[in-house]
């Protein structure tokens, strides 16, 4: 038997050299912006006592890594370092992934199913946008985003699986044991025995989007619509009756020429939650066009 396995062993370790030697990459961007708002709400209003002009910046270095094995398998990483950080997160998102005819497999900090494949509409851009933009939101004291799943860290650990397309189609899903869990301090590290579950975590949690992308003579469709599920909540004293979220999205965008126009709808269900039995729903809907020329692009979003 112990010539078996080590023979085992031998025929796995060779099935899996690397065809070709490991190819890396440095990549990123930095984002700035300087934005003045127009705003005269007064004492009890949400916009008083605020600056009316500020200058944000978001920057990140990202770090690739990745190389075919002979039997066609690729395998790579990447790790992404911020370079503007506010809440001593140094890495946003770390995963390695496995790549073939199967698809994408990541393990690791990323985004889930919903959050990585939603559609969005034409008009904005990373910095400036109505919808979860990167430097500024439009909505003081509620949320704008049309594009968030269920994890209580957006990166927490995962499973994502992104499947090749299929004349247009294509599904992303995930899995997150620990919707709380992305840092190695957080138990997803090296560590003796499982995370533990805090007060009010979620776990367990499950994504699925379908997209469909069609390019025409002159026009393009991109459409698609996902779901994210908390499997299970560490219910806590202060809040023992919270229901599990469950997030829904859908989005449409057109384009004809330099034209492109879209709509998007996010409805967040058990959002939150008040009082024992009391809990709250509520919705983002919104619109975008947008036309590009050249290296520019002119839009407006609502």
């Amino acid at each position: 038997m112990g010539s078996t396995a080590l023979f085992g062993a031998g025929m796995m370790a060779n099935t899996a050299q690397a065809a070709d030697g490991i190819k890396l990459g440095v990549g990123g961007f930095f984002r700035t912006a300087y934005m003045v708002t127009f705003d005269d709400d007064s004492e009890g209003e949400p916009g008083n006592e605020r600056n009316t002009d500020g200058l944000f910046s978001d920057a990140e270095i990202h770090f690739d890594g990745s190389t075919v094995l002979d039997n066609g398998l690729e395998v790579g990483a990447r790790v992404e370092l911020e370079g503007e950080d506010n809440d001593g997160d140094q890495i946003d998102e770390a995963w390695i992934y496995f790549s073939g005819g199967f698809g994408e497999l990541r393990m690791g900090s990323d985004d889930d199913a919903l959050a990585n494949a939603c559609i969005v509409p034409p008009g904005g851009t990373g910095n400036f946008s109505a919808f979860s933009p990167n430097q500024w939101g439009a909505n003081t004291n509620t949320s704008n985003s049309v594009c968030s799943g269920v994890d209580d860290r957006g990166d927490a650990q995962k499973f994502v699986y992104i499947s090749p397309s299929f004349a247009g189609f294509q599904f992303t899903g995930s899995y997150t044991p620990n919707g709380g869990d992305e840092r190695h301090g957080d138990g997803v590290g090296a560590h003796l025995g499982m995370p533990a579950n805090a007060d009010g975590e979620s776990r367990h949690n499950v994504a699925a989007y379908l997209s469909y992308q069609f390019d025409g003579d002159g026009w393009g469709l991109t459409a698609g619509a996902g779901a994210s599920f908390e499997g299970h909540v560490e219910q806590q004293a202060a809040n023992p009756d919270r229901d599990e979220q469950e997030f829904y999205q859908a989005g449409l965008n057109l384009t004809f020429g330099n034209f492109s126009v879209g709509g998007v709808f996010e409805y967040y269900n058990d959002l939150l939650q008040q009082g024992d039995d009391d809990s709250i729903d509520t919705w983002v809907a919104g619109a975008g066009i947008a036309y590009s020329i050249d290296a520019w692009t002119v839009g407006a979003q609502y």
